[in-house]
């Protein structure tokens, strides 16, 4: 991934690490929840530093599984960020809308409380554009991903993340290739 997806990946690595989810018919609900904030980072595109201000909302509800399922708790969440990025030599925003959810969850034999957890990330969930409002890249379609996770078997939202194991795109999504360096981090020709 490219510089340019870290706030927006960010976010939903938080989201998932607070409250590690998924979506299941066998489910019930156990948080509902509707969120917004504002947050900054900083990056640097080579010697360039860039200024990242977001603000995100949405609602979010987690459903714990029963049974073996019974320490995997599953996330929802419809989601909205915007990022503005800005360096000495312009600004970039990005706006995302999606809907993440996390499908299925397989215990892995041999632990008690280790998962593959399957997710999907749809919508319109990031759009590049220019000051002038021109669009420089747009994803659309969807995200899914598989993580080994550890759900360290307490009963409680939250975990150990081991591993990413596969991660698929379907759909334009021209976000992930695009390398915003090339516009902050130099000076406009």
């Amino acid at each position: 991934m490219k510089t340019l997806r870290v706030g927006s990946v960010s976010l939903c690595a938080v989201l998932m690490a607070l409250l590690v989810a998924t979506s299941s018919a066998s489910a019930a609900v156990v948080g509902h929840e509707h969120y917004s904030g504002e947050d900054s980072f900083t990056y640097t595109c080579g010697e360039v530093l860039v200024e990242v201000e977001v603000q995100f909302s949405g609602v979010a509800h987690l459903r714990v599984g029963k049974g073996k399922f019974e320490s995997a708790f599953f996330l929802h969440d419809n989601y909205t960020v915007s990022e503005v990025h800005t360096s000495e030599f312009g600004t970039l925003f990005v706006h995302g809308n999606g809907l993440f959810q996390e499908t299925r969850a397989t215990p892995v034999p041999g632990f008690d409380s280790r998962f593959l957890f399957s997710s999907v990330n749809s919508g319109q969930v990031f759009t590049l554009t220019d000051v002038d409002g021109n669009v420089l890249a747009r994803d659309r379609g969807t995200v899914r991903q598989t993580i080994l996770f550890d759900t360290l078997g307490d009963n409680t939202p939250g975990g150990t993340f081991i591993a990413d194991v596969d991660f698929e795109l379907a759909g334009p999504h021209p976000g992930f290739f695009f390398d915003i360096c090339s516009v902050l981090g130099s000076p406009p020709i």
